[in-house]
């Protein structure tokens, strides 16, 4: 897990809303899984590529998460800024690999760490296949030497 913040080239901020803090008035931890797919959209959005009603993309992707992994460092409370710093670490044939962190924007302070893996499946047998070519050179060309290319 990458925790340099500079290899982290998009960033989306939100602030913490009063119904996802938990009866300890901090963000429930399940929240953070939300922040985090908002970070996902919001990159994927920012590389040109919407996602439809459908839950398929706009080139016809239909991305799924495979695998989840979260560290909480620091608790967010109600109406704290949060930067969330995303990336994509790896892609491998059918897979990449997400990578965020989350700050509170005001502090600095670190508070989750996560990554998830997202694999490419085809949209009529949900089986996983290839990540297409475009899809290979979008990323490289947004996240250049920081993203390592598996076969």
């Amino acid at each position: 897990m990458e925790l340099s913040r500079s290899k982290y080239k998009h960033l989306f901020q939100l602030r913490v809303r009063n119904f996802q803090v938990d009866s300890q008035g901090i963000v429930h931890n399940a929240i953070y899984l939300e922040y985090c797919e908002i970070g996902r959209v919001e990159y994927v959005r920012n590389l040109g590529i919407q996602l439809l009603p459908t839950g398929i993309y706009s080139d016809g992707l239909k991305i799924n998460v495979k695998r989840n992994e979260i560290n909480y460092q620091s608790p967010a409370m109600v109406d704290d800024l949060l930067d969330i710093h995303t990336r994509i670490s790896y892609v491998k044939n059918s897979s990449f690999c997400f990578e965020h962190l989350i700050y509170k924007s005001e502090t600095n302070a670190l508070l989750v760490t996560q990554k998830s893996v997202q694999v490419n499946l085809n949209c009529e047998t949900n089986r996983p296949e290839r990540l297409p070519d475009h899809l290979r050179k979008i990323i490289i060309d947004f996240e250049g030497d920081n993203v390592e290319i598996l076969s």
